[in-house]
């Protein structure tokens, strides 16, 4: 095997064409550089270099070798650039689950800053609800969730907030509320109203939060259908099926059959929480890069900061 040392002094004596030179650059005296040369024709079992009184010259084997060696050695320092970017968190690969709900806004932000930060960082997404990305925490197939609190069974898991939002509340277009040039209503004003709603063994704190809120309100809901897709349920108001209280990313996405509402009340079931979860003991460098950028003061999932 030749060692990497033997490749950079025949580089060196090869573009220089000149041992004397070629020693001096490299720190070395010229008879064991010369030695060495020696010893890499030996071992390719080719002469490599032409040496006359008037100098050095490649030999064609020489020439083609050269090329190989300079290949050679830049595959190598790829290899430990590499190897250090993976360390300092630059690179490699991170599984992140994610509710649908933060699709809208709160995941392409993130996607956004990661790409800007850590380019060389590859993401592999699984849209999943909270409960499920728990799960995935705890069976290690995913590196980081990006999961609605409260949740139980966390264990050994961590979570620090990354937004606050709260829920609004989405009309048919040609709702008796919609109209009004008022941009906020009370959610008691929607008391004689049906609902889609979130199931609540998929998304349980979603469910739960709109309950309390509405019995807060001074009324009982009335249900009439259940989806854990914002998208669809915001399909569903327009077609005339109902009203709906969604997190207040769904504006990002306008649909021209319903109009979104602000809630003036002051429920605190009404507030929403976005938290990225992870083990405490994961030991990957991309995640540890991520979770960095995702805690550090200031940064706002909705709206990512760059990089100074």
């Amino acid at each position: 095997m030749i060692s990497t040392r033997l490749l950079v002094q025949f580089v060196a004596v090869a573009e220089e064409l000149h041992f004397g030179r070629a020693a001096n650059r490299l720190h070395m005296a010229q008879p064991p550089l010369s030695q060495a040369i020696k010893h890499l024709e030996a071992v390719v079992g080719v002469q490599l270099l032409a040496r006359s009184r008037h100098g050095v010259a490649l030999t064609p084997a020489g020439s083609a070798f050269l090329d190989e060696a300079r290949e050679w050695l830049a595959v190598g320092q790829r290899a430990i650039d590499t190897a250090r970017r993976a360390n300092e968190g630059l690179t490699g690969r991170i599984t992140i689950g994610f509710v649908g709900s933060v699709s809208y806004l709160i995941l392409p932000g993130i996607l956004r800053e990661i790409g800007a930060r850590y380019p060389s960082i590859h993401v592999d997404l699984r849209e999943q609800t909270s409960t499920e990305q728990i799960e995935s925490l705890h069976m290690r197939k995913i590196d980081l969730g990006i999961v609605r609190l409260p949740l139980n069974n966390m264990g050994d898991i961590r979570t620090h907030v990354i937004h606050r939002e709260r829920f609004i509340a989405v009309l048919p277009k040609d709702h008796a509320l919609a109209t009004r040039k008022a941009k906020s209503i009370r959610l008691e004003e929607l008391a004689g109203d049906s609902f889609m709603v979130f199931p609540p063994d998929r998304i349980p704190s979603l469910h739960a939060k709109f309950l309390m809120a509405c019995e807060e309100a001074g009324f009982s809901p009335r249900v009439r259908l259940e989806s854990w897709q914002m998208s669809s349920m915001v399909s569903l108001v327009a077609s005339g099926m109902g009203v709906a209280l969604l997190p207040e990313q769904v504006r990002a996405s306008p649909h021209p059959g319903v109009i979104y509402k602000t809630l003036s009340n002051r429920s605190t079931h009404l507030d929403l929480t976005i938290a990225a979860a992870w083990r405490t003991d994961s030991v990957s460098a991309g995640l540890h890069s991520v979770l960095k950028m995702l805690t550090a003061p200031g940064f706002h999932a909705a709206r990512p900061t760059r990089p100074g």
